[in-house]
């Protein structure tokens, strides 16, 4: 047999070379948050049966990703009652309420996010909100105030008054958290250095954080994989793409980091966010975006809201010290 040579030869090695077991990536360093809920941006059609006549919530991705991150604060952080612990499998469990936050809505604490953040000038909408806003964007300024007033709020769904026959839906609690604290870093108004330090440092304390960018990435242009080491045996798998500059703003939340080099480098490559992005997957190049999207630390950067603390509401506070001073009664 003669040999191949020339382009022929050129070819077969190329072949080969493709079919050969590949050599897995070496891991990154950096840290990541597990148990995030990973509700995804409502959207026309992907919650059927809901039974609303709206088209969906176009650019509700700040309110989307608020409602994660309370998410966590009760399923993880023990924040019970924070958010109101119900999504809904096939439609409303509850009659709406046109113009409000009570609303009864799939995946409903995160609906009523967008009312806190005013989302499309819903609560704030003049002559009357609507029920709720088919579109529209949430101002960055309005994120933080969103958060802590959702977390502060308390309600009970089917408190508003109906004709006969009463409400009939689960009337759900939605505890309020007082003492809720948090803060923003902002592009221009802290430096760099500073507001990655400080994310990292929140994701190492296991307390996600709102990411906004000024632009998203392009989810058909899938540029690979990354393994992320975190400093315990745990790894996750990011997925990577370019930006897309036809895209809107988008908020997402942040659940990890990679930090490859020690010290800020700001170079694009070095230091990434990794975020869940709030749309749904499967991902790595089979359409949309996995759980996992590393984002790099560039000029698309916008700002973080970062929520530090969600202590007990205000009864726990109060039968705690009404414990601590029965026990020091007793004591005496």
């Amino acid at each position: 047999m003669r040999k191949l040579t020339g382009r022929a030869g050129l070819l077969c090695c190329i072949v080969v070379a493709l079919l050969a077991p590949q050599a897995p990536a070496q891991p990154v360093a950096g840290n990541f948050i597990l148990q995030v809920p990973d509700w995804n941006q409502p959207t026309p059609g992907n919650y059927p049966g809901d039974g609303l006549p709206v088209g969906g919530y176009p650019q509700w991705c700040s309110p989307t990703a608020g409602g994660n991150l309370m998410g966590y604060w009760e399923d993880v952080n023990g924040c019970v009652g924070l958010t109101d612990r119900q999504a809904y499998a096939a439609g409303p469990g509850y009659p709406g309420t046109a113009g409000t936050w009570e609303q009864g809505l799939y995946h409903d604490g995160m609906i009523e996010m967008g009312w806190f953040m005013d989302t499309g000038t819903w609560a704030s909408r003049l002559g009357g909100p609507i029920f709720p806003p088919n579109a529209g964007s949430t101002p960055l300024a309005n994120i933080l105030p969103g958060l802590l007033n959702y977390a502060w709020g308390g309600w009970t769904d089917n408190d508003y008054p109906l004709p006969p026959p009463p409400p009939s839906g689960t009337g759900i609690v939605k505890v309020p958290y007082p003492n809720a604290a948090g803060f923003t870093h902002t592009k221009g108004n802290v430096a760099l250095p500073v507001m990655w330090t400080t994310y990292c440092g929140e994701i190492d304390a296991a307390r996600p954080v709102e990411v906004s960018f000024d632009k998203w990435v392009n989810s058909n242009v899938f540029l690979g994989n990354v393994t992320v080491q975190r400093p315990d045996t745990q790894q996750i798998i990011a997925e990577k793409y370019p930006w897309d500059l036809s895209t809107d703003p988008h908020s997402v939340v942040g659940v990890g980091y990679i930090d490859i080099t020690p010290g800020l480098q700001n170079d694009g490559t070095d230091e990434w966010f990794i975020c869940q992005d709030g749309w749904p997957g499967p991902g790595g190049g089979n359409g949309g975006t996995g759980q996992f999207v590393a984002v790099p630390l560039d000029t698309m950067w916008q700002q973080n809201d970062y929520i530090t603390n969600v202590p007990e509401p205000a009864t726990m506070c109060l039968l705690a010290l009404g414990g601590l001073v029965l026990i020091r009664r007793r004591r005496r």
